[in-house]
């Protein structure tokens, strides 16, 4: 009975271990989160945060409800008035989505960001989705080309 325990503890860590994995694909570190469909991929640049945003298993981002992006630390460090929210008249936003955040001249002060979504499933219903990263999880790289 302990093999199949210690498998599964085994395929729960490396699942969990992919959902925050570091990608070094792209020219650099990628942070990835997926939630709810919606992959959130971050990279840091020294110039800002690029989010490049998708989704999976016919999911859709709600154009109306926005993606909301909240600086959780460090506020002073971007070049631009956070909360931000970005939306579309269209009922869905055109993936992949990408959002850059510029920082200020000089500024290299790690900071918290949340962003806040509406997933759409193929049944009609959207779910709120959050998630947060810390960009002193890892160095700067060269900003995420966003591809489907």
């Amino acid at each position: 009975m302990r093999g199949p325990i210690r498998i599964g503890a085994m395929l729960f860590a490396g699942a969990f271990a992919a959902a925050f994995a570091w990608q070094e694909d792209a020219g650099g570190p990628v942070l990835r989160q997926v939630v709810d469909n919606v992959v959130f991929d971050l990279s840091m640049t020294s110039e800002g945060l690029t989010a490049c945003l998708d989704t999976t298993k016919g999911a859709k981002l709600s154009g109306q409800y926005g993606i909301k992006v909240t600086a959780l630390s460090a506020g002073e460090a971007w070049d631009e008035a956070l909360p931000k929210t970005v939306a579309v008249q269209d009922d869905y936003f055109q993936l992949p989505l990408r959002i850059d955040l510029k920082r200020k001249a000089g500024s290299a002060t790690a900071a918290k960001v949340h962003f806040e979504a509406a997933a759409c499933q193929a049944a009609g219903m959207c779910v709120p989705v959050e998630v947060s990263f810390d960009t002193a999880a890892g160095g700067p790289s060269q900003a995420v080309p966003c591809r489907s």
